[in-house]
């Protein structure tokens, strides 16, 4: 396991302008969103997980993430096919879930879900959020490229989400 501790100790500014150089911004959904990690799964689809520039800026290794924080969780059974876009958002330090059709419009928003929260517990060390190490290294070392061992909407083992690569 990668100590991303270290990453947490560089000034916010230099983050910055070290993601800007390696993750791509989408404005898909009416504002700026950022892929910080991509979960290949061993049945060919794959998840891409996007936040915002002011998540990237604010993220601090093994810190709880800040309120008002929203990840988007694009699926894709095939390259280039989005299908569904799972999203949650940070309220008064609760995780609130929704989802859309990603062929539709958008709709961020999000309401407490005990069946998202019953899965998501598995990380509750990681602010319920299995990807929180990859975010936490996003803004220096660039978009995680993560392996799962399960197809479908099954959560990965959690040693994925802690042994990915960076581009």
């Amino acid at each position: 396991m990668r100590d991303y501790c270290l990453l947490a100790a560089l000034p916010i500014l230099m983050a910055a302008a070290v993601w800007a150089e390696t993750l791509t911004p989408t404005y898909r959904y009416g504002e700026t969103f950022i892929a910080y990690a991509q979960v290949d799964r061993t049945d060919g689809t794959y998840r891409r997980m996007l936040t915002t520039p002011d998540v990237l800026a604010a993220t601090d290794a093994g810190a709880p993430l800040p309120d008002g924080t929203r990840i988007l969780m694009e699926t894709y059974y095939s390259p280039g096919s989005l299908s569904t876009v799972f999203h949650k958002q940070k309220v008064d330090g609760q995780w609130h879930y929704g989802s859309f059709n990603g062929q539709g419009t958008v709709n961020l928003a999000t309401l407490p879900q005990a069946s998202c929260l019953s899965c998501h517990a598995r990380a509750a060390e990681t602010d319920f959020t299995f990807t929180k190490p990859s975010l936490d290294a996003a803004p220096t070392l660039g978009e995680a490229r993560l392996t799962c061992d399960r197809g479908g909407r099954s959560p990965c083992d959690l040693h994925t989400y802690l042994e990915g690569t960076h581009e």
